[in-house]
């Protein structure tokens, strides 16, 4: 497993929110893609922040206190965020879940816009496939002559037993 790297396994597509976005309209958007959190970005898809299911308990919280809450994502969202390269191993991220109690990391290039994301069950999903792909494990002399990803190395694992 330590040949796979964050951008072997991340999502790409998964939401971004804008920090000015209602913080209603970002907790629908949560819900309806199923997502346990997504990174906030700015115009230029630079990371500022991380909104979460634990984040979105807020607004529950300030109801309590002050009636219906109002506000943006930017009122919710937790700063500073941790994130992750494209290039951070599977060891690494997982010692950041392990230590941690984030269920998602942005992933980051070097001008600090978000690429995609990793998940915990992304994670499990690498780890898990790792019994039937040598790739996973690190073995040169078997891995797919193609780049494709983690995909095509489990069918090509797979076609081989």
């Amino acid at each position: 497993m330590d040949s796979l790297t964050a951008a072997d396994i991340m999502a790409r597509s998964e939401a971004t929110l804008s920090p000015d976005s209602d913080i209603y309209d970002a907790l629908a958007r949560l819900l309806k893609s199923k997502l346990t959190g997504a990174p906030v970005v700015d115009g230029d898809g630079s990371l500022l922040g991380m909104l979460t299911e634990r984040d979105c308990l807020k607004v529950l919280m300030g109801g309590a206190l002050d009636g219906l809450p109002r506000g943006k994502v930017s009122d919710y969202m937790t700063t500073p965020v941790e994130s992750i390269t494209p290039t951070a191993g599977l060891y690494d991220i997982a010692h950041i879940f392990l230590t941690r109690s984030f269920r998602k990391l942005p992933v980051v290039d070097g001008d600090g816009r978000v690429v995609g994301q990793v998940s915990r069950r992304d994670m499990l999903v690498a780890i898990e496939s790792s019994r039937d792909n040598p790739r996973l494990y690190g073995v040169k002399d078997q891995r797919p002559t193609d780049d494709a990803g983690v995909d095509s190395a489990m069918r090509s694992a797979r076609s081989q037993r």
